[in-house]
């Protein structure tokens, strides 16, 4: 992370691998749900994408004191709130 920030603009492309999980998560929705557009969904994967990081992670247990179940029962409560509440929208 503080690579990213001591670079400031200049932006080196990494990996997100998280996304590969987050669109086989919502690949139910697209297209099958009516009401569900793209701009929701869009931004459902950018909310998750924040939740399912390894930073969660460390705050949770290192800044938190969460174990790791704790952690990451944590991070799927989140995760549940953030698809709700972007759902709702739809």
């Amino acid at each position: 992370m503080s690579m990213s920030i001591a670079r400031g603009t200049v932006r080196a492309v990494r990996p997100g691998y998280r996304f590969a999980l987050i669109d086989q998560a919502l690949a139910p929705l697209s297209g099958h749900k009516p009401g569900i557009d793209a701009a929701i969904l869009e931004q459902l994967r950018r909310g998750l994408a924040v939740v399912i990081s390894a930073e969660a992670v460390l705050t949770l247990t290192d800044l938190c004191g969460l174990d790791s179940d704790a952690a990451v029962e944590s991070i799927v409560h989140t995760a549940r709130l953030i698809a709700e509440a972007t759902l709702s929208r739809a």
